[in-house]
């Protein structure tokens, strides 16, 4: 690609940085004269002609966003099999090689930050345009200080198709929402939970879940809950804790439901004050439910006195309840069983007993979180404040989307939820990548129990046919033989001495494997264009190559040594001036230069 001027404007100078969906370049735009960047698609995307209509349509999204914190996107277009976008160049360091150089960054600067990326969603969702991808690597710090948003080219619209596969993750593991990371559509509050885990990152110097691989980093953001990022940076006030615990609920419902209402209390954060962010944490140990302080900005020690006053009185009460009913005797179990867990344990509240959840499995035909068993059984005779320990349903298992992994990275994904994978078959594909997966059964999203298994079809790589030889046939006949072949034909046109109608050359040429429903180009013959050739001797040198030019001609200059009065005059031309020539040949001009020999 270096070298290469894409569209006859823009010169591809270095390659600048790589991505999974593309490569990005630095190029000269030879009309405007300035520095741009240019992402050009990798190969398996340009030849996915739904995924080109995709681009093209997301690409002009894109073009049509401007706002100061949004790296902007100037012009996109294909050339060949060439298919890339044209964006604004910017120069220093994105977010991620910030963090790892210096490591969290103070407060302040995080919720600045913050807020310049919330002003270029707000423009982005303000046009339904959701990112999708929001990431320390597309967030990218200028020289000057200035946050700039960049790779919304790969977002989608809110109301339209994205840029995959159906159903096909799209996203970064460590910053995926946990519904991007079920294979369910992402939405702007996806937009800001990806942001909660950069603003995470950028106050504790590491995002909230971390994994071995991608689909281990996935479920967490599904299952498990991030540790509080003060517990990591004391430095960072409840109030600030609270907007981002807010922004990583699992639930959509429970985060911001527009980029206004973040900002709003990250601009708070900023004047001291408090914040209306009130995230709920799942119960802890002990069963009681925890909330996040949100307002005052108080000591935060005199917090944690409170915290352990209140925990001594608890268990103070406690001990009292204990000796009050330790000793009154056996009491019988009453019967849980097909309750829910919430009045199982009132139920057993009420007789002086504990429930404890021993096990938890998956029966469809039960809604979740019923008991279908418990130890001991109904009737028998325990002590008061003894235990009940019960098995209890729970949720389906859901079937993971599988499309675009490996085998291995499917078996990996189908072990996290208690799946397994059985049945593989292969086949052609012009879209998906060899090794790759191209289809499910069940299909993603399918609920299913635990232990249940799927099977996969995976691709074998697009088909390859032998190009065959067409020079030297007519138009049609090459047409024909290519599409027997399995291929395409493109057609260009090029005056030509040959008969007319006649291939003259093809591209790729004959013999090579290319993918079945390639395009072949083949440069039919065509009368050529002629006209005579204009008499210039006698001319000065400029006034000859204007008038060769003007008949549709190119001038060559060559030297002539002759006497000074005839320097910069045309001496001799060949053709000669009235002889017919094809349009666009050259035309050789001798001019006087002055003879220096003695």
């Amino acid at each position: 690609m270096i070298g290469k001027t894409l569209n006859g404007r823009y010169l591809i100078e270095e390659l600048i940085g790589t991505g999974g969906m593309a490569d990005v370049y630095r190029a000269r735009d030879n009309l405007l004269g300035r520095a741009v960047a240019v992402k050009v698609l990798h190969s398996q995307y340009a030849k996915d002609p739904v995924f080109i209509e995709r681009f093209r349509h997301e690409a002009q999204s894109a073009a049509n966003l401007s706002q100061p914190n949004v790296v902007n996107v100037y012009d996109w277009g294909i050339e060949g099999d060439i298919h890339y976008l044209v964006m604004e160049y910017v120069q220093g360091h994105d977010l991620k090689d910030v963090i790892l150089s210096g490591g969290p960054l103070l407060p302040e600067r995080a919720v600045e930050i913050t807020l310049a990326v919330c002003a270029a969603l707000e423009a982005a969702h303000a046009q339904g345009i959701v990112h999708r991808d929001i990431k320390p690597q597309n967030i990218f710090i200028t020289n000057d200080n200035q946050v700039k948003v960049m790779d919304f080219g790969i977002a989608r619209s809110a109301g339209g198709t994205a840029m995959t596969q159906t159903g096909t993750i799209m996203g970064t593991a460590q910053y995926i929402s946990p519904e991007q990371a079920q294979g369910r559509t992402a939405d702007q509050r996806s937009d800001l939970y990806s942001l909660g885990v950069v603003l995470y990152e950028i106050l504790s110097g590491k995002p909230p879940f971390d994994g071995d691989n991608p689909v281990s980093i996935a479920y967490k953001h599904v299952r498990e809950d991030p540790l509080p990022p003060s517990m990591v940076n004391p430095d960072i006030s409840p109030e600030l804790e609270a907007v981002v615990m807010k922004a990583l609920s699992k639930n959509p419902e429970n985060r911001y439901q527009g980029v206004v209402e973040m900002q709003a209390d990250l601009e708070r954060c900023l004047e001291g004050s408090p914040v209306y962010a009130t995230p709920v944490l799942p119960p802890d140990e002990a069963g009681a439910t925890r909330a996040y302080p949100v307002a005052g900005g108080g000591n935060r020690s005199l917090v944690w006195l409170w915290i352990i006053v209140i925990i001594i009185l608890v268990l103070g009460i406690g001990v009292g309840v204990w000796a009050i009913i330790g000793g009154s005797g056996g009491i019988t179990v009453p019967n849980v069983v097909g309750e829910t867990t919430e009045n199982a344990t009132a139920i057993l509240s009420e007789k002086g007993l504990k429930l404890e959840i021993s096990k938890t499995v998956i029966d469809l035909s039960k809604p979740e979180g019923v008991v279908i068993s418990q130890d001991p059984q109904e009737g028998s005779s325990i002590s008061k404040g003894g235990t009940v320990k019960v098995v209890v349903t729970k949720g389906a298992v859901v079937v993971p989307d599988l499309t675009g992994m490996s085998q291995g990275e499917a078996e990996a994904a189908l072990e996290a939820v208690g799946m397994e994978l059985q049945g593989v078959s292969n086949q052609y594909s012009q879209s998906v990548e060899k090794g790759k997966i191209v289809s499910q059964s069940p299909s993603p999203g399918t609920q299913v129990s635990e232990g249940s298994s799927v099977s996969i079809v995976v691709s074998k790589g697009p088909e390859l046919v032998t190009v065959p030889e067409v020079v030297g046939l007519s138009q049609g006949a090459a047409t024909q033989k290519l599409e027997g072949a399995g291929l395409k034909a493109e057609v260009a046109e090029v005056p030509s001495t040959e008969g007319k109608g006649t291939v003259i050359s093809q591209s790729p040429e004959a013999g090579g494997q290319v993918p079945k429903g390639s395009t072949v180009t083949i440069e039919v013959a065509t009368e050529p264009d002629t006209g005579p050739v204009p008499g210039v001797i006698g001319m000065k040198q400029d006034a000859a190559e204007a008038e060769i030019i003007k008949a549709g001609f190119k001038p060559q200059v060559n030297d002539w040594p002759t006497t000074k009065a005839q320097v910069g005059l045309v001496m001799k031309q060949e053709p000669k001036g009235g002889t017919t020539a094809e349009k666009g040949s050259t035309v050789i001009i001798y001019v006087g230069v002055e003879n220096t020999e003695p």
